[in-house]
């Protein structure tokens, strides 16, 4: 399998369809663009109670294509999941507020009267699953009332839609998302996803058609389980599943054959003749009911012909040879954070910085792209900035250390916090949050500890600590601020 194409009709194809890509996101990405990894099918079962996910991974997308009957039809199809077409899917707490779920302002206010997660998220399912009683209330203040004033409502309550959804053969799913937006402060986030999970326990055990799914970050997870009782715990971890673009082979080697595959399906799915062209290089794609192109299993899974593929685009090696390194590697493992994972966005990112500076550095080039902008694409900072918008304080605990060397003493990172004011800075942006009216965002869990900060920037995967007790600091948010390394891939400014 090799690709025809002329070199500027290759370069046409890779900008318009990662341009096209990188200008939609998970509550935007339209039908024709939505891909399937096999990796994530598990996330989607409707017993499944806990979808565990870093930034980027996936959640809110996941989350929205369940509401969406379009992408639920796409996913149901492709995953060989007709149970999905059955299910009614409701939302509890999203991205998106509206009258059917709290907003952010009206938790705080919930949780400083002393509310407990429980009965706040119940009463939330419940209005969500359309219970009149609570339904014909006003505000979130009187229908916790009314569920803690009627201690058997509950329990009727479930019955009756229970009984429902046997006689009707559906799922009713209440989905909860966007846990990162709870509350400002750490432990009340964590401490209201508490209830979400108790939720999901109290459904699983009491009903087979009712059912709660959470999208959750893994750190904050941890610390939501610490509020679920330890015998409701086991119920949660034999129904939890993650979404990674990442898999281990049989050898224990990290493969990203499903980047790969994204990459190629947004190429196959553009709509233009140079797509019409890239397909046809290959018989087996096929067209689906919705109009989607489907790749040919093996452009998809296999590495080798992953790889073959991405050389007639970049060439094999990183440079003369393969003592350089090769370039289908190269991205997949430099884009890595301190956890190994590599997400969509920067990876699309990086491959779209890059054309752009072969164009600019080598527009004589006989391939689209050219290793050494392939080096320059791990520094285009995107998977910085995703972490940011979902941890504005990384931002602000990383700022001081612009300009150092990694590996660096853990004692002057401290120092450098401490010269900053970083506590005062993160108490400011916790403060500011509290008190706008914009999106929430949780902050860290301890602000005022630096050495507990750097337990959770490790835990984040924006660092890790190494043998000797040095902090270390992954290229792809090391080069996004502007620290350096002997050895390493050089920051780099935007071409413009």
């Amino acid at each position: 399998m090799s690709l025809t194409l002329p070199i500027v009709e290759l370069r046409t194809l890779l900008h318009d369809a990662l341009s096209a890509a990188l200008a939609t996101d998970a509550l935007t990405l339209p039908a024709p663009l939505m891909y399937t990894p096999g990796v994530h099918r598990s996330a989607l079962y409707c017993d499944t109670a806990v979808v565990r996910g870093n930034v980027g991974e996936g959640k809110t997308f996941w989350a929205r294509a369940l509401t969406d009957p379009q992408l639920r039809a796409v996913a149901a199809r492709e995953y060989r999941m007709p149970r999905l077409m059955r299910t009614e899917p409701v939302v509890g707490y999203d991205a998106q507020p509206g009258s059917g779920q709290p907003t952010a302002r009206e938790l705080r206010a919930l949780t400083d009267q002393g509310v407990q997660p429980t009965a706040l998220w119940s009463a939330v399912a419940l209005t969500a699953l359309g219970v009149p009683d609570l339904s014909t209330l006003t505000t979130w203040t009187e229908r916790v009332d009314w569920l803690i004033r009627n201690p058997g409502a509950m329990e009727r309550s479930l019955a009756e839609m229970e009984g429902v959804a046997r006689t009707t053969d559906t799922v009713r799913l209440v989905l909860f998302d966007a846990l990162d937006e709870l509350h400002p402060e750490r432990a009340r986030a964590e401490h209201l996803a508490s209830g979400m999970l108790a939720l999901a326990v109290a459904l699983s055990r009491q009903t087979t058609r009712l059912r709660a799914k959470i999208f959750i970050r893994p750190d904050m997870l941890d610390g939501a389980l610490t509020g679920v009782p330890r015998s409701q715990r086991p119920t949660l971890t034999g129904r939890t599943a993650d979404l990674s673009w990442s898999r281990s082979d049989y050898l224990g080697r990290m493969e990203r054959t499903s980047l790969y595959g994204l990459f190629f399906h947004l190429l196959g799915n553009h709509d233009s003749a140079e797509a019409a062209a890239f397909r046809a290089s290959w018989p087996t794609w096929e067209q689906a009911e919705d109009g989607r192109y489907l790749a040919p299993i093996e452009l998809c899974h296999d590495v080798k012909t992953q790889e073959q593929v991405f050389a007639t685009l970049a060439g094999l090696f990183m440079g003369s040879n393969a003592r350089k390194g090769f370039t289908y590697n190269y991205l997949s493992c430099y884009l890595q954070d301190a956890r190994g994972t590599v997400t969509p966005r920067p990876f699309l990112s990086a491959l779209a910085s890059a054309l752009l500076r072969t164009a600019w550095n080598h527009p004589d080039h006989d391939r689209p792209l050219h290793h050494d902008d392939l080096r320059h694409g791990v520094g285009c900072g995107a998977r910085a900035e995703e972490l940011h918008r979902a941890l504005p304080w990384v931002r602000l605990a990383l700022e001081p250390l612009a300009g150092q060397q990694v590996p660096i003493e853990e004692e002057d990172v401290l120092a450098l916090w401490e010269q900053a004011g970083l506590a005062h800075r993160l108490q400011e942006s916790a403060r500011e949050a509290q008190n706008g009216t914009g999106r929430v965002r949780t902050g860290p869990r301890n602000p005022g500890s630096y050495p507990h900060l750097v337990e959770e920037l490790i835990s984040a995967g924006v660092m890790n600590r190494r043998s000797g007790g040095q902090l270390d600091m992954p290229d792809v948010y090391r080069t996004a601020h502007r620290m350096g390394r002997r050895g390493g891939v050089k920051p780099v400014a935007p071409v413009v």
